[in-house]
């Protein structure tokens, strides 16, 4: 008897173990990975695109001094009146200077740079840096043409603005004419002055 017991034990351990292995078995499933989620854009990156942009525009600025051309027009007055007129000439050979400095009634310049007006009495003068905290004129002093030769005063002088800070753009500056006049009126004055209307009591 204990030996058929003992049998039929085994017997119903090793079904027991055949059958919770035949279920496992078929209810083995393939596991499906789990993909982490997309990472979101970083908050910083239009800032960077930002910062790459804004290099990207000062690349090649030059870097170097800034400078500024000034130009204008010598003449002769021969009128008397202290502007041109369609009779005013052209004076060439004539020294201009550009100047600045640090106060209206300063003797002092803390720049200069000459020119030369030419043969149709224009010049050109190139001026190196920024003169944001100065003031700057051209002016002539001596006429190379004899019969003109009479400083204008005020006139002979043009106020320049050489730096890129008050709103004026590029680099060129246009001055004022400036020049010299006539010892004697010419006589056809009063009737281009008429023509103007500013002819009354001349």
């Amino acid at each position: 008897m204990t030996t058929i017991a003992t049998v039929l034990s085994l017997f119903f351990i090793i079904a027991s173990i055949s059958g919770t292995t035949a279920g496992g078995r078929g209810n083995t499933t393939a596991a499906t990975p789990i993909l982490p989620p997309a990472p979101a854009p970083s908050a910083g990156g239009g800032s960077i695109a930002k910062k790459l942009i804004k290099k990207d525009k000062g690349a090649g600025g030059g870097g170097g001094p800034k400078s500024f051309v000034v130009e204008g027009r010598v003449y002769c007055d021969p009128c008397r009146i202290k502007f041109p007129t369609k009779i005013s000439t052209n004076i060439p050979n004539t020294k201009v200077i550009l100047g600045c400095r640090k106060r209206e009634n300063d003797a002092a310049e803390t720049y200069t740079v000459e020119g030369t007006s030419d043969p149709k009495g224009m010049y050109s003068i190139t001026a190196s840096g920024d003169h944001e905290e100065e003031i700057c004129d051209v002016r002539v002093k001596e006429s190379p043409d004899k019969k003109c030769s009479e400083v204008m005063g005020a006139e002979s002088t043009s106020r320049v603005s050489l730096t890129d800070k008050n709103g004026v753009r590029g680099k060129t500056r246009t001055a004022n004419p400036i020049g010299f006049m006539t010892k004697e009126v010419d006589p056809r004055c009063k009737e281009i002055l008429n023509e103007i209307g500013l002819g009354v009591g001349y």
